[in-house]
């Protein structure tokens, strides 16, 4: 009998003595064991006595009728028994929280860490941001030239802020802005009317059914737009909607034509998830816009009227970074969404293909061919004003400030300094997130600018550049429309890091894009300047760097391609020497030019580069056009 069993009889016959008649004696003595029942292996079942939820087990006799044929558990032999793994080491103590964060750092982003499309091209998706996040958008849309308008054409810019207020809803706020001459000359009127379109609104999203982005599976989601559009027609650009005498599209008046028009769209994309990276979408939309302008300034005349719509979508991706998109929108009527040369209104399908490339999570850039102008829900649906069946160029540049980041890119001391630039030869390597910089530079001819950029990606950082070309020489007429002496010249882009050294290949590489104009009232003309960065450390002391740009306008398109060097000339100092190899002749004859700097590193934060060139400048232009004479310069700059 085991202790607890002879226990429980010990106690069983205590209170059979205390109930006992009191003439008897209280008799103590030891209990005599019973005998043992044959051993028997342990079996396990259910135990009856258990809770449903959570089964219990107990011993259970092999010759119990409500458990027959039940296999008996076995001791394993000893032979065959595996020992659990010993260490005498002390477990690793835990990481801090300044550790932690070091060690996300390095991770690389995965697939679920970038954030869908939430437009393709001009037809809206059914996809949402996720629930307290935000995504900031830029866009421009332009034709390939000039056209009637000159410079870089019949430009609309776009600015658009969406926001996940729950996960099934998303809400949006956006601005457009075009004031631009119209494209295609206006033969019925006696000089080509300035145009104006500018547009304010809102819109909300909501997913309506469907979940999850699996193959097979389907969302379909409802967006709401209501817009303030703003039509000015014979005023824009430089021409105030206030002048008189200005020829219009809806009348003959000879009047400014201006008018504000709430506006809508309503539609219901619905998008289906074919397999892993292809999804469809079909979206069934409306547009609200008016019939008429101009009623009470001269007379009515025709404008685009509502439209309903039908609308077709694809998208791939080719990997968690790059997605290939397309879309048509086929407008039904009644009204109209495009009109020509003779003011002649139609329908037109609205067509887009493009590619989205992912920087990282954070950051997105976008560019697709398409003949929409319109950048807003409800004027998605409209062609380019007097040519709608032009195909144009469109950039988008995304920001999406929650998501993931890039590893930190861990620069050498070396690598830091390189990461601050050249001068008209620029260097690939970007500041580490949330560095600011400030520059500021001038020279013996006249050029003073300053600029300054902040990285919002380990990959990415916005730039802002401003001041004034002088003495540029030889001058002509494209050098004075966009770099005339004494005009300011406003700069707005970005940098992007797309590579880091492999063993494969040693370089790293980025691109970078600006826009802005000469904002001088005689011309008011602007260019689009790109350059690839592709940078090589030949050795610790040593760097080389390849840096093919171009300029392009509708005044002509400027291009060629910059080498240098930089030579680290013991702890302080650096030897900087560049080229630029200009292949067109835009400026003149000398378009080629070079310089040379010695740079002060005063501090890990504080530079000053010292240089002579023949450069007409080091801002974008100004390094694809070539001088008669020498300047000497400085350039002092802040990282912090």
């Amino acid at each position: 009998m085991t202790p607890r069993v002879g226990l429980y009889r010990s106690c069983l016959t205590a209170l059979v003595a205390c109930q006992a008649p009191a003439a008897l004696a209280l008799q103590w003595g030891p209990v005599e064991p019973p005998p043992e029942p044959p051993a028997l292996p342990p079996q396990w079942r259910d135990s009856p006595t258990a809770p449903a939820a959570s089964p219990g087990w107990n011993l259970l006799n092999p010759a119990d009728p409500q458990s027959p044929g039940l296999r008996p558990w076995q001791l394993v032999p000893a032979s065959e028994v595996i020992a659990p793994p010993t260490s005498k080491e002390a477990a690793p103590p835990l990481l801090s929280l300044a550790q932690v964060q070091d060690l996300l750092a390095t991770q690389l982003p995965s697939r679920v860490d970038y954030l869908p499309l939430l437009r393709l091209g001009q037809l809206p998706t059914a996809s949402l941001i996720p629930e307290a996040f935000g995504q900031l958008s830029f866009q421009q849309v332009s034709p390939g030239d000039g056209g009637a308008a000159n410079g870089t054409g019949n430009q609309n810019y776009g600015a658009r802020f969406d926001y996940g207020l729950t996960p099934a809803l998303m809400a949006s706020a956006y601005y457009t802005y075009a004031d631009d001459p119209l494209y295609a000359s206006i033969p019925s009127r006696p000089a080509q009317p300035a145009n104006l379109w500018t547009v304010y609104g809102g819109s909300l999203r909501a997913r309506l059914a469907g979940q999850g982005e699996g193959a097979g599976s389907w969302q379909l989601a409802a967006e709401g737009a209501l817009e303030l559009f703003s039509v000015g027609s014979g005023c824009g650009g430089t021409v105030s909607c206030d002048d008189a005498g200005t020829p219009n599209i809806f009348n003959a008046s000879g009047q400014d034509v201006f008018t504000r028009n709430w506006v809508g769209a309503l539609s219901l994309p619905l998008a289906w998830q074919a397999n892993r990276n292809l999804q469809l979408s079909l979206v069934p939309a409306v547009s609200f816009l008016p019939g008429s302008q101009g009623e009470d300034q001269g007379g009515a005349g025709d404008f685009y009227g509502t439209n309903i719509s039908l609308g077709f979508g694809a998208n791939y991706r080719l990997g968690n970074q790059v997605e290939l998109f397309g879309s048509a929108m086929l407008p039904l009527g009644p009204g109209n969404n495009g009109f020509d040369a003779d003011l002649v209104y139609s329908r037109v399908p609205i067509l887009s293909a493009g590619v989205s490339i992912a920087i990282n999570p954070r950051i997105g850039l976008e560019g697709s061919i398409t003949n929409g102008f319109g950048l807003s829900p409800a004027t998605a649906i409209l062609a380019l004003p007097s040519a709608p069946n032009r195909p144009m160029l469109s950039a988008r540049f995304t920001y999406n400030p929650g998501a993931a980041d890039s590893p930190s890119p861990r620069y050498t001391a070396r690598q830091a300094s390189l990461a601050l630039g050249g001068l008209s030869v620029n260097t690939a390597l970007t500041p580490a997130s949330g560095t600011s910089q400030l520059w500021l530079n001038g020279d013996s001819l006249g050029n003073l600018f300053a600029g300054s950029g902040y990285s919002v990606s380990n990959d990415f950082q916005f730039q802002l550049a401003a001041g004034v070309f002088n003495g540029i020489e030889p001058r002509n007429s494209y050098v004075n429309t966009y770099a005339g002496n004494g005009d300011l010249n406003l700069r707005f882009g970005g940098k992007a890091m797309v590579y880091r050294p492999s063993k494969e290949l040693p370089i790293w590489a980025a691109g970078r894009i600006s826009l802005g104009r000469n904002e001088d009232e005689s011309s008011k003309q602007g260019y689009l300047f790109f350059e690839s960065m592709n940078t090589w450390e030949a050795s610790p002391k040593l760097a080389f760097h390849l840096n093919p740009k171009v300029a392009w306008s509708g005044g002509g398109t400027s291009w060629g391609v910059g080498l240098a060097a930089n030579l680290q000339l013991g702890e302080r100092f650096q030897l900087i020497p560049e080229l630029n190899v200009i292949a067109t002749d835009l400026g003149g004859d000398n378009g080629s030019n070079g310089s040379l700097a010695l740079r002060w590193l005063a501090s890990p934060s504080t530079i000053l580069d010292l240089y002579v060139s023949n450069a007409a400048g080091l801002v974008d232009l100004g390094q694809l056009l070539g001088n008669d004479q020498v300047r000497v310069g400085a350039r002092l700059g802040f990282s912090f």
